[in-house]
């Protein structure tokens, strides 16, 4: 039941995205749509993924409860859930076990399917390195199960300053864009981009995706050395969640921030001189497959 009922609350949110053609039009109402976006994007790539997935960096308690609030607030269900998943695809990366592989289980699922109506990932074993670690955490634990309120409460905030142009502007459509945003890294950046490391699986990046999902484009980077907390590994990849954990760091909110080792680095210049000798783009299916550092690994 409360399956079916997550279904239609998703699926009538996304719906309502289209009530942005009912509305007035205005550019406030424009940036009020970015705000909503690009805040909420930052709390799950910043919280769910490079903080619990990856261990990229530490901050304290008070600012991992608001961060995670704020990712909570996109309405992707809970943290632990969310970083559990995340954690097992790079595990089983495009091979049975991943829960989201377009080219294992196909592109409708990869991005959406599974999300919304798949017992068989539907719940994180207890051995998972982000329940091991976060789930006795009470505030953190209470957020994971109460999934709801934070996009509720955002809802309503919207709802009671503007009336219908703030909700449809400032939720219904942000919570629609910044969905297929982060499902998009499952299955375009799987299937459209380039590969600078010859991964043992599909990833790779992507300027458009790394723009709508803050930083997370830069998927092939990622999948290369997870534990970095930049997923633009130069300064000309846009990654605007590295630049929030950079400042946080400056004014003393994060600390432990891992940074790209210079053998990785080496490795891509490797990698790039030996494809302009050879003027191919070598496919996953031609190289050695490479070892992936683990989310809980230590360096």
């Amino acid at each position: 039941m409360a399956k079916k009922v997550s279904f239609f609350v998703f699926w009538l949110v996304q719906a309502s995205a289209l009530l942005v053609f009912f509305v007035p039009f205005t550019w406030p109402l424009v940036a009020l749509w970015a705000v909503s976006h690009f805040l909420r994007a930052m709390g799950l790539t910043l919280s769910f993924h490079r903080y619990y997935a990856h261990r990229s960096f530490q901050m304290n308690r008070v600012a991992r409860f608001i961060w995670t609030f704020i990712g909570v607030a996109a309405m992707q269900k809970g943290p632990l859930w969310w970083a559990g998943h995340h954690v097992n695809h790079h595990r089983f990366a495009d091979r049975e076990g991943d829960p989201h592989s377009p080219m294992v289980s196909g592109v409708y699922y990869a991005h959406i399917g599974w999300f919304l109506n798949d017992a068989k990932h539907d719940r994180i074993e207890a051995t998972n390195p982000v329940i091991r670690d976060f789930s006795k955490v009470p505030e953190i634990a209470f957020l994971d199960r109460y999934f709801f309120l934070p996009p509720l409460m955002l809802a309503v905030t919207m709802f009671a300053i503007g009336g219908w142009p703030w909700l449809v502007w400032g939720f219904c459509l942000p919570t629609m864009t910044l969905a297929h945003s982060t499902f998009a890294i499952n299955t375009v950046n799987h299937m459209f981009g380039s590969r600078r490391f010859d991964t043992i699986d599909e990833s790779r990046n992507n300027p458009i995706t790394a723009i709508f999902a803050v930083g997370e484009g830069w998927h092939n980077n990622h999948h290369r050395y997870q534990r970095s907390a930049r997923n633009g590994f130069y300064w000309w990849e846009f990654d605007p969640t590295w630049y929030a954990i950079r400042t946080m760091q400056a004014v003393g909110l994060a600390w432990n921030v891992q940074p790209v080792p210079e053998r990785i680095y080496a490795e891509a210049k490797a990698t790039r001189e030996r494809r302009a000798k050879k003027n191919d783009a070598v496919s996953v299916t031609e190289v050695v497959p490479i070892g992936l550092e683990l989310a809980e690994d230590a360096e």
